[in-house]
């Protein structure tokens, strides 16, 4: 190290001054107790029964809120359902993607046979598409 080097610094954390929001006068009157605070709390009121039916002439009752929606939905026909056949198209996308894919592979390995890399991948290549396009349709797609 040479001379004329300035020392080095150290970093530390420097103590720290909490001012308490919360400070009683003196240590020496002790907390309520939880039986206290209930004491001080007053006496015990229940409620009236059938308190959680509607009430008259409430402006923000919920039961009549749902009846007026209930009454429009009515007027408007839009609670009637409609029960109608979903075509399935599933089969007919399934079909017209595996039919061409595999007619392909099927063709380049038919051709390929006397080379037996291009024989063995066409085979590859026909059972993996047959099984990942069939796992694709019928596991990780949702009907439709």
């Amino acid at each position: 190290m040479e001379p004329d080097d300035p020392p080095p610094k150290t970093y530390g954390f420097k103590e720290r001054e909490f001012k308490r929001d919360n400070a009683r006068p003196s240590e020496a009157v002790p907390l309520p107790t939880a039986k206290e605070m209930a004491i001080m709390a007053g006496p015990v009121t229940p409620s009236p029964k059938g308190a959680t039916g509607p009430k008259a002439g409430d402006p923000n009752d919920v039961y009549n809120a749902l009846l007026k929606n209930r009454a429009i939905e009515q007027a408007h026909g839009l609670d009637q359902i409609e029960i109608r056949q979903i075509k399935r198209r599933r089969m007919r996308d399934y079909c017209i993607i595996m039919v061409p894919s595999e007619v392909l592979l099927g063709t380049i390995t038919y051709l390929g046979r006397g080379n037996p890399i291009v024989f063995v991948c066409g085979l590859a290549g026909m059972v993996m598409l047959g099984i990942t396009i069939t796992w694709i349709m019928w596991q990780l797609m949702d009907r439709y």
